[in-house]
């Protein structure tokens, strides 16, 4: 069972010597403000500096996560909370832990998930690189909150407070970066109260190189974005990820096709012998037959269902079978329609 208003902060941490000590303590004077009880775990991720030592000593739990990530830093640390409130946040002493109060405040008033707002509380001039400020965060920030209809301003703060309970419902997965939105996400598809609390972002009192890899991470906060989305319906029809896929592939062949045929037409104007094109000899026009029909039969599938949801398992695998058969069946017909104009190039 947990205390009566407990609360634990969880501090992920990867060789944070120079910045530990100032963010238990800081977690510690945050708890005593809340008026709660409380705890400060550090989830550890391997360091092989004086971290563990550090706040060891200052009186934090040390837990040992051997699975690396800042996801799974995190859970780590998380799963080992004795307390019904849990605040996580960066050891890097660029977050603000006397506002605790204000995550534990929402959480009292029966909120599930409070989640800090560095833009409305305020960003401390090079605390965070201008393109993940005017171009990165807001635009994957606008994404979600269209995605999953949601109103939080700021999806990617790593300061935030939810209920243990809450936690457990959510079941998160994710072990980098894109915990963080995971998180988010499965909230609002759960449909557990959500708020957002004005914080700060500072730069740090002793700056290091940042674990977040800008390109990477925003890639993979994308592509977990478009995973968890629940389907879409548009004028009765249902937009589902089997449809994003088949949508992408037809791109990709779209632009196939382009390419090759400006290649041919520029290298050959005489243009082909078309008798040296037979079905028997150009399997490619057998895949994309094949790759054809399938999308055919997928279809029916879908209609038979007025349009509406199908199973995604089922669909996915039509459409990924489809897509093999037509992505290869196009580059081999292609293929083989560059080799007999050069044949026929060569003849004339």
């Amino acid at each position: 069972m947990f205390e009566t208003k407990s609360v634990t902060v969880v501090l992920p941490c990867l060789n944070e010597e120079k910045t530990i000590e100032y963010c238990v303590l800081q977690a510690f004077d945050g708890i005593k403000k809340s008026g709660l009880n409380g705890e400060v775990i550090v989830a550890d991720n391997g360091s092989i500096d004086k971290s563990v030592e550090i706040a060891e000593k200052l009186g934090a739990k040390i837990i040992k996560v051997s699975k690396k990530g800042y996801g799974s830093a995190l859970n780590g640390g998380i799963v080992e909370a004795n307390s019904d409130f849990i605040i996580m946040g960066d050891a890097d002493s660029t977050y603000d832990f006397r506002h605790l109060y204000r995550f534990t405040e929402k959480l009292n008033e029966g909120y599930d998930l409070v989640i800090g707002n560095r833009f409305s509380g305020g960003i401390e001039k090079g605390a965070m690189p201008l393109p993940n400020k005017y171009i990165g965060n807001p635009i994957l920030s606008y994404i979600a909150r269209k995605l999953f209809d949601s109103d939080i301003g700021d999806f990617h703060c790593g300061l935030r407070g939810f209920t243990k309970q809450s936690y457990e419902k959510m079941s998160l997965k994710s072990e980098g970066m894109e915990f963080a939105t995971e998180m988010i996400a499965k909230a609002n598809l759960l449909d557990l109260s959500i708020t957002e609390v004005p914080t700060t972002l500072s730069v740090s009192i002793h700056p290091r190189k940042p674990h977040l890899k800008p390109i990477r991470d925003g890639l993979r906060h994308l592509y977990l974005l478009l995973l968890l989305n629940s389907p879409i319906d548009i004028y009765g029809v249902n937009i589902a990820y089997g449809t994003l896929f088949a949508i992408q592939t037809a791109l990709t062949i779209a632009l196939v096709l382009r390419s090759m045929l400006r290649l041919t037409k520029n290298l050959f104007p005489d243009f082909i012998n078309k008798n040296e094109l037979t079905y028997s000899k150009n399997f490619g026009l057998i895949y994309i037959t094949i790759g054809i029909g399938l999308y055919l039969f997928d279809l029916y599938y879908w209609s038979s269902n007025d349009f509406g949801f199908i199973d995604q398992d089922l669909n996915f695998k039509i459409l990924s079978i489809t897509s093999i058969f037509l992505v290869y069946g196009s580059f081999e017909f292609f293929r083989l329609l560059i080799e007999t104009t050069t044949e026929y190039f060569k003849k004339s």
